[in-house]
Formats: C-alpha cells, structure tokens, sequence
C-alpha cells in the first residue's frame, strides 16, 4: 500500500471524476464501513461527502484510489470536521491524516474490511456503472458484503425472499424440486452472474434453491434498498429490464414465462420503449405477440397511471386496420400487452428497401392508416407514435395499424416526449397538449417520405432536428417529385404545419382528402392511351443441381418486374436431350 507521498504529489486536486473511497471505523464490537465520495484531496487530508454522518471521536482508516493514481492507499485519519447533512445536501466531512505511527499496531494498519480488490469488482460491474458519479456511493452503501463457506444453502425454494446476489468470486448450483419430490440440479452460477434476481420483481417465493459449492464472495441487495436507488436515479431501472429480458430467454423455470393465460417463446422484435416476443395461448394453442414494456417507462409513477387509465380503452379497439389487443398485464414491475400475431413487412422496411412508393399504392396505404387512426381517434385514443414502423403490411396490401402502448387522451401533456424524434410534432417536442392533429402531423411527415423516399429533415443530429420540427417549415414534396399531384402535396404541406390549427382538424378530413385524390389519379390513369404491350421471351439453360439458385434468382426478378409494372410468367421446365 502506498503513503500520503503519492497524494502530496498532485498537491491540492478537485476530484472532478468519480473518486471512490472508503472509510472503515470502530462501532462498538463491529467493524463498519461506509463508501463516501471524494470532493478534493490535499497534502493535509480529504473532503469527502457521506450519507451517514460519522462520529467525530471515531479513529478512521480511509482506503483511497485517486483519479490520478494508479493503485489504492490507505491512511489513518480523524475527523478534523462535520457539517451535518441539510436540505436534502450530504453529510460533509474534512478528514486529517494521521501520521502511520500513530496507528497502534501491525494488526490495526492491516484490518480493513474490503480488500482493493473487492472495490475494483464491485465498481466494473454492469449494474454501477449505470450509476451517475454522485450515486455510485450511495448504492454501495445498499450493499451487504458476505463471504460463505462450501455447502451453504443461501436461497431456499418456497421462501419470500427479497434479495439479489452478484457472485464475485466462487461457484453455486441451481436445485429445483421436481414433481416426484427428487432434487435436480439445473444450472450453474459463477464470478459476476446474478442469482435471485426475481426477487427485485416480484418478491414472490423462489422458484429455486441455491447452494454454494466453494467458498464464495457475494455481494446482497435488498428489493427496499433498490427501489430506493431507483427513485434517485431512474436511468437504474435500465437494469431491470436487461434482469427480465435475461430472465425470460435463459429462464430454467417454465412459469417464469407465463404471463397470465399465456406463454411466452422468443423474441422476435424490440424498439425504444418494448421488447417483443413470439407465444401461444396456453390452452387454446392460438400463437399471439406478446410485447414487455421497459422499465424506465413501466415503473414512471406518471406514465403507468395514465396507460392504467387509457389500457381497458386500448384493449378495447376492434377495427380491421388496428392489431387486435387480447391483454394487458402487469407483472415483473412492467406491463405486458398481448396481442393478435401478424405476418408482413413493417412499411419502414419496405420504404428502407424501395424508397418512394408508386402514387397509387401510397395513397392505397394512407387512406387504411387513417381509416384506423380516425376509428381511434373517435374512441379519444391518441396514438403518439405514428411512424413506418409502426405499420405492417400484411398480404394483399392489408394494412395494420400497430403500437398503441404510448397512446393517450386528447389535451394529454407530453413532458415524457414519447414517440420518436423523425415524426414528432412540434407540440410533442415542446412537451405541449397533445391530440388528434399531432398524431396528423407525424402522419403527413410519414406520407412525405412515402412519395418522396426522403425524410423532410436530416436526422443526423437529434437536437438539430428537434429544432427544425419546432421552427422551420417542410419542404415542399413536389421539388422532388415534379409530377406528385397537387392534392397529394397540399395534403402533405397542411398536415404538416407548425400550428395545430393550421392543419386538418380530423382524420375524417384527411380520408375525403386522400378518397378525392385516389379517384383523380385513377381517372388520369384511365385516360392515358395503353401503350402496346410487347413480349420478351428469355431461355434459360441450366442443370438440374442448379435449380434451387435459379429459383431464387427467378423470385427476386419476378418481385422487381412487377414494382415497375412488368407482367411475368415462368413456364415449366423443359428437359432437353
């Protein structure tokens, strides 16, 4: 271990980067410790923050790592000064050092309650790094430090349970009690595993015993401890949703997977606020989607009041242009929406694959997405979310209306800012009111790249492109597309301006708009002369092993021709001899 001559060398130091210490001092017959942050270091001593005031008789050994230093060092330390905590402000201590002669003895300069190695782990690990710099300490102090011996049954099947642990060192054996009463061993946990982890979700009883099977360092959190860590920081919820995903994916239990009658299977999607996955109905066999909020958003005191509010109403859309909600449930402190299962191309893909889309199909697809939005509309449902994404293409050009799990009612504030940035309006972005003509502006962003291929705005920069959605006008579509009707345009120019009062007050607005528009260019299209229909006719030669590659080749050809209108028709396959 170093000596104070390393911090004498950076002088006096602001600790401008997390500088993590420890201090450990004599309780009565305990050893106690506690994490306190460094605010700036001297040749005489240390300021540091803690969240517990000390006792200013206490002898302290304080275990020090610098920012400018490479190793830790521990000195002996009094208590020079105590500012007691106020006003919601740390508890600040001035700590002195001590000359190393003053301690008394070899045993007391050795007797420390963590070793640097313990320190060093438990900061690598995922969970604080999470943390912003001023709670890191304060989530160290949630921690319980233990060390077991070979053979310690430390998690017992049936029991309620509410702790985590994060395995440091060692090795332990997940057991399960199966149906003829026989113990099976399951699983394995090692260094930086995470095992209990169910408790911070439900705090039902476990589902599993564990036993260790060496000599183990572990590191405890208690459910109330995170829940409080959780207010002060929220970003800290980030970590129980990768728990669950986690859980859900390797999960050595079946049930853990049921989320009421249904199962779930995979996954199969994920986006900014959910992860989707595959699963069935567990008696009736159906296959449904079944989508899990993130945390960050589920465990909003705000945000699951008003989804509680708004979720029967949800659950309770039946339009055939709006995915079909089975359920909602709540369980693992998220929200699961179950929902009818759909095959098809979400149009974000499809535009990603084919850029602008032929006028005809374009309008086809807006006039079924206003049809549904305005079905919802009508049920005071706002959907704040509409993007490409968020519509699936099914066979036969059928259009689903998809993600109402950020929806809300019309006047609804936005502080949150739900929805993505590329199709916001600019109330949503300023966090105003919200209501229909939001979710008709986001539309109209959308219908400009579906006739364009090209985003009205560069999206390169997210806050540049909030402030071009607040202040500055689209450009007109019709620059890049010169023959783009000029209803189409209009539409697109109005639904997009910056007012809400500017644009079109209902969907049902834009559906006559859209209606007028499709019959105009399907008499424009009627009134071209045809031109003369030509037939090319191509031979291929190939071998029999070659068929599967020229199978695939033919689909993707037969694909392309008929976006540029081509008729195909592939004969059968004539052997020659």
């Amino acid at each position: 271990m170093n000596t104070s001559k390393n911090i004498r060398k950076a002088d006096r130091k602001k600790a401008t980067s997390f500088c993590p210490a420890i201090v450990s001092f004599q309780e009565t017959e305990n050893q106690a410790y506690q994490f306190v942050r460094v605010i700036n270091f001297s040749i005489q001593g240390v300021l540091v923050s803690s969240d517990m005031p000390l006792d200013i008789e206490c002898r302290i050994h304080l275990l020090i790592k610098g920012p400018e230093l490479k190793q830790w060092n521990k000195f002996c330390c009094r208590i020079a000064w105590n500012k007691p905590a106020e006003d919601g402000q740390p508890n600040y201590v001035g700590l002195e050092y001590l000359p190393q002669t003053d301690m008394v003895d070899e045993e007391e300069r050795n007797q420390f309650p963590l070793s640097p190695e313990d320190i060093d782990f438990i900061l690598s690990t995922r969970l604080v790094k999470i943390l912003p710099n001023d709670g890191i300490c304060s989530f160290l102090n949630c921690l319980v430090y233990r060390r077991l011996d070979s053979g310690v049954q430390f998690i017992t099947y049936g029991q309620k349970e509410d702790s985590l642990y994060i395995i440091q060192k060692g090795l332990c054996s997940i057991q399960v009690k199966k149906q003829d009463k026989t113990i099976q061993t399951v699983a394995q946990r090692r260094e930086r595993d995470i095992i209990g982890e169910i408790a911070l979700l439900t705090g039902e009883p476990r589902t599993a015993s564990v036993i260790s099977e060496s000599k183990m360092i572990l590191w405890e959190l208690k459910r109330d401890k995170f829940d409080t860590v959780c207010e002060s920081y929220p970003d800290v919820r980030v970590f129980l949703t990768e728990l669950l995903t986690n859980r859900l994916e390797n999960s050595y239990v079946i049930g853990v997977r049921n989320i009421g009658r249904y199962m779930m299977t995979h996954r199969i999607g994920h986006g900014g606020w959910s992860f989707v996955y595959k699963g069935r109905h567990k008696t009736l066999h159906m296959p449904v989607a079944i989508k899990m909020m993130k945390h960050n958003q589920a465990m909003d005191p705000d945000f699951i009041e008003n989804f509680r509010q708004e979720g029967k109403i949800i659950a309770r859309l039946s339009h055939p242009n709006i995915v079909q909600i089975y359920d909602i449930e709540e369980k693992y402190r998220t929200i699961f929406i179950i929902m009818e299962y759909l095959d098809g191309e979400s149009l974000d893909a499809l535009l990603d694959r084919k850029g602008a889309l032929p006028f005809a199909r374009a309008l086809n697809f807006l006039r079924q997405i206003c049809s549904g939005l305005a079905y919802a509309h009508d049920q005071e449902i706002v959907h704040r979310d509409i993007k490409p994404a968020n519509i699936l293409i099914m066979d036969n050009d059928r259009i689903k209306l998809l993600d109402f799990g950020l929806a809300c009612t019309p006047g609804e504030e936005d502080f949150g800012q739900t929805g993505t940035v590329q199709y916001m309006s600019p109330e949503q972005i300023e966090g105003d009111p919200v209501d229909r003509r939001s979710d008709i502006y986001s539309l109209g962003i959308m219908a400009y790249e579906m006739f364009t291929g090209e985003k009205p705005f560069p999206d390169d920069d997210i806050q540049a492109l909030m402030k071009l959605h607040v202040n500055k006008d689209i450009p007109d579509p019709s620059i890049l597309v010169p023959d783009l009707p000029d209803t189409i345009t209009q539409f697109i120019l109005k639904s997009c301006a910056k007012s809400p009062d500017e644009r079109y007050h209902t969907l049902h607005d834009v559906i006559e708009v859209l209606s007028a528009a499709a019959e105009t260019l399907k008499e424009e299209i009627s009134r071209k002369p045809a031109d003369p229909m030509e037939v090319t006719i191509v031979l291929i030669a190939h071998n029999a092993s070659q068929g599967p590659v020229l199978n695939k080749l033919l689909d993707e050809f037969s694909s392309r021709s008929e976006d540029l209108g081509f008729a195909l028709t592939v004969a059968c396959n004539t052997r020659i001899k």
